[in-house]
């Protein structure tokens, strides 16, 4: 069965802190299923995802594929860890894309801060620089991952993979 894509919703509303939400109720074409009923209601709740970047350019990026790599998934986007903490208490989160470099406070300390508050919430902390101090770092500050943006479609769809399926 493919999703039919004349329900989700168009990806090119870059408005700040909106949530992008791939799984609709009409998430399999009717056509190709006609025994659904006209309410059709997903088994599970969709998992929750939150984008913390503040380039416009690479959270558009990572946006699109994401949605496209892993629908359907109920995406969020922020700038910055304040606007990312407050979009966090408006629904539950299952999981953070975190940007090391973040104005304000760092990836690092918005990883400590998100898995303080959200226990269950799995966070990867991506960053162009790749050392081992800033890998070590991240993951003591009860990050699940950390990834180079340079390796990001490749190392990221697995781990995104894992933590998706939870």
């Amino acid at each position: 069965m493919r999703p039919d894509t004349t329900c989700l919703p168009p990806l090119t509303d870059r408005t700040r802190g909106q949530v992008y939400d791939a799984g609709v109720e009409c998430a399999y074409s009717r056509a190709l299923i006609p025994s659904l009923p006209h309410t059709f209601e997903p088994a599970t709740r969709l998992p929750s995802l939150l984008v913390i970047e503040e380039h416009d350019e690479m959270r558009a990026a990572l946006r699109d594929w994401l949605l496209t790599s892993f629908p359907p998934l109920r995406l969020s986007e922020a700038r910055n860890m304040e606007e990312a903490l407050r979009l966090a208490e408006q629904a539950s989160l299952d999981f953070a894309l975190v940007n090391l470099e973040l104005p304000g406070a760092n990836g690092i300390e918005a990883a400590r801060v998100l898995r303080r508050r959200y226990p269950g919430c799995r966070v990867v902390i991506m960053s162009v620089n790749d050392s081992m101090v800033l890998r070590m770092a991240a993951l003591d500050a009860g990050a699940d991952a950390f990834v180079s943006k340079r390796d990001l479609r490749i190392a990221l769809h697995p781990i995104m993979a894992k933590l998706v399926k939870r």
